[in-house]
């Protein structure tokens, strides 16, 4: 029923309330970011959401409109980015404005992080169906985690978990863990850290959701794991 039905109306009431409280905030780190950078200050990015349709990701610029549109996350420190861009990066604020389109249905507060189209292939069809079978979040549980230094498709089991376990419970958990993950610098270690009342549909276990050499395709995270310069 929740997955159905209660978690858009969640997504609708919570989401309209913390957008209307983060605008003031959006608007005046914007403002921020256009001083710094020179430039409009709304990184728009195509990204896949639900049911692989492609819609428009919005975050606030934390690189200069100089670096490249796609570089390897595993270099970004060859980057030079301005204490403005790695503040906003560290604080993850350049992502507020992905909070705006939760009332609109682009996005839901807790789910999948969308993926950019050139790097869906490298899931395997089961992975990338079942991703694709919820809205994509602005937080999640592979966003809460230490796997968030890498790529998404590293550690496809965090996101598995999720849409095998949707309910509200699990989204509350979610949010609040997202709020420690950013002010307290302690994001889970593993899916064993996530209450096993929340996850009663599969086992914890990577071996249940398949690791990475099994669950993702094409070439390795050492060779190809690209990013975008503010994604």
């Amino acid at each position: 029923m929740y997955r159905h039905f209660g978690k858009r109306a969640f997504d609708v009431v919570v989401g309209s309330l913390l957008a209307l409280v983060v605008l003031p905030v959006l608007l005046v780190i914007a403002v921020g970011s256009a001083v710094v950078f020179r430039t409009w200050p709304i990184f728009v990015q195509p990204r896949v959401g639900r049911d692989g349709r492609t819609f428009a990701l919005l975050k606030l610029r934390s690189m200069p409109r100089t670096a490249p549109v796609a570089l390897d996350k595993y270099t970004l420190h060859d980057v030079r980015i301005p204490a403005w861009g790695r503040l906003l990066r560290r604080t993850h604020l350049d992502e507020l404005p992905q909070l705006l389109l939760v009332p609109f249905g682009g996005m839901s507060l807790v789910g999948p992080r969308p993926e950019m189209p050139e790097i869906c292939d490298r899931y395997l069809p089961e992975v990338l169906e079942a991703r694709q079978s919820v809205r994509p979040g602005c937080t999640g549980l592979w966003q809460v985690s230490r796997a968030l230094t890498g790529m998404i498709y590293e550690a496809p089991e965090y996101d598995l978990a999720y849409v095998a376990n949707v309910g509200l419970r699990l989204d509350v958990w979610v949010l609040v863990k997202s709020v420690s993950a950013v002010l307290l610098h302690r994001p889970i270690e593993s899916l064993d850290d996530v209450p096993a009342s929340l996850l009663p549909v599969a086992s914890k276990s990577s071996a249940r959701f398949g690791a990475i050499d099994e669950a993702v395709e094409g070439p390795s995270a050492d060779s190809e794991s690209l990013r975008t310069a503010d994604g």
